[in-house]
């Protein structure tokens, strides 16, 4: 279980945490789009795919921790 594991768990809830930061983002890129302004709806879609990128990081950087400390995979 990877809860036996604080660092790892430390790392799901960063991955969640950036996960739910995902809704609010998303409406303020739809918001500065339908304003047409351009440059903040980049902004907002670019935070958007960070918090992504940085949910799927934790994910693997879990995953290699898991492997390299003991963990034992269960069906």
């Amino acid at each position: 279980n990877f809860k036996d594991f604080p660092d790892v768990v430390a790392m799901v809830d960063d991955a969640t945490d950036q996960l739910g930061k995902i809704k609010g983002a998303k409406e303020k890129h739809e918001a500065a789009a339908t304003k047409k302004d351009w440059e903040q709806a980049n902004l907002w879609a670019e935070q958007v795919w960070q918090y992504q990128v940085k949910a799927a990081d934790l994910g693997l950087r879990a995953k290699t921790y898991l492997e390299q400390n003991g963990a034992k995979k269960t069906k």
